[in-house]
């Protein structure tokens, strides 16, 4: 039996052997699934973050629409108002000695020369 001890310590050196390479492999598989699990974890937040982004986007891009839709009423809207004033600007010089502040402005003219010639005749002696 002596002559089958070392063949039997090689053998249990081998299974050995075998046995670390194993539970290497298996603790180096258990790492790799772990950083798989986790790069996948985060490609799929990723892929909500961009999904997110994206529709946000979307939403920028219509929000933007819609100013630049404004933006085009609002400046039609503002010739319209320059016209408008243009015409009623004209029309009031018009027609201003038809107007309530034309007898108003004829009165307070009346009224600032008559105190003209008092405070002149004030001033001046008898």
């Amino acid at each position: 039996m002596s002559r089958w001890r070392p063949d039997l310590k090689e053998s249990d050196s081998n299974l050995l052997n075998l046995t670390k390479q194993r539970d290497n492999a298996s603790a180096a598989q258990k790492v790799a699934s772990e950083a798989l699990e986790a790069a996948n974890k985060e490609k799929r937040r990723l892929l909500e973050k961009a999904k997110s982004r994206d529709e946000e986007i979307s939403g920028l891009r219509k929000d933007l629409a819609n100013a630049e839709d404004g933006k085009k009423e609002a400046e039609a809207g503002k010739r319209e108002v320059e016209a408008r004033l243009a015409n009623a600007e004209v029309d009031f010089v018009e027609n201003f000695h038809n107007t309530e502040a034309y007898t108003n402005f004829a009165d307070y003219f009346a009224k600032v020369g008559q105190q003209k010639v008092l405070t002149v005749l004030r001033n001046e002696p008898p």
